[in-house]
């Protein structure tokens, strides 16, 4: 396990950068991108940390409060049909739920649309869904949530310190059972 260490210090490195930009003077296509990339990193690393028996079960188990929007319609998104979200989703009844950070994740790095956010001079909402899940829902994170989140696993306390494993008859596998 000992290194899940150097994943964590490039995490908090990672994580010390997106917190420091996201505010601008000045927002640019460029300053999004470099923004939208880091966060793409970020929720890699975690999921590395979170496919490999690396993390407590504490870690594990944490959640974001999220808005999300149902899909309407049969009709699907895509990029060459309706270009907007508001066509497919229903904005206008928005529900609060939460997304475990596994499913957090995979809306990051699995997007099939993102579309963010700002405050004044801040990096501060994000509307995104994965390429599977754009037939079902659309869900909106602050950023501050998310950054919060992925802080969890660059703490060294979310470390595994206790390992149990039994045997998996449908993966032919061991599985982890319980990190502490």
């Amino acid at each position: 396990m000992i290194e899940s260490t150097y994943w964590r210090q490039e995490l908090r490195a990672e994580l010390a950068w997106l917190k420091k930009n996201r505010k601008y003077r000045r927002w640019s296509d460029k300053q999004l991108v470099l923004y939208e990339r880091r966060l793409m990193l970020v929720a890699f690393q975690v999921r590395y940390l979170l496919e490999r028996p690396k993390v407590n079960d504490c870690a594990r188990s944490a959640r974001i409060p999220v808005v999300r929007y149902k899909k309407i319609g049969s009709k699907p998104f895509t990029y060459v049909g309706a270009g907007f979200p508001e066509d497919r989703f229903d904005m206008e009844s928005p529900e609060q739920s939460e997304l475990g950070v596994l499913d957090v994740c995979n809306q990051l790095i699995h997007y099939y649309w993102m579309q963010t956010w700002s405050e004044g001079t801040a990096f501060k909402e994000m509307l995104v869904f994965s390429d599977f899940m754009r037939h079902k829902w659309a869900y909106q994170f602050l950023i501050e949530d998310l950054i919060s989140l992925f802080s969890i696993f660059a703490n060294d306390a979310s470390a595994v310190t206790e390992l149990r494993f039994h045997w998996s008859d449908k993966k032919k596998d061991y599985v982890a059972q319980c990190a502490r």
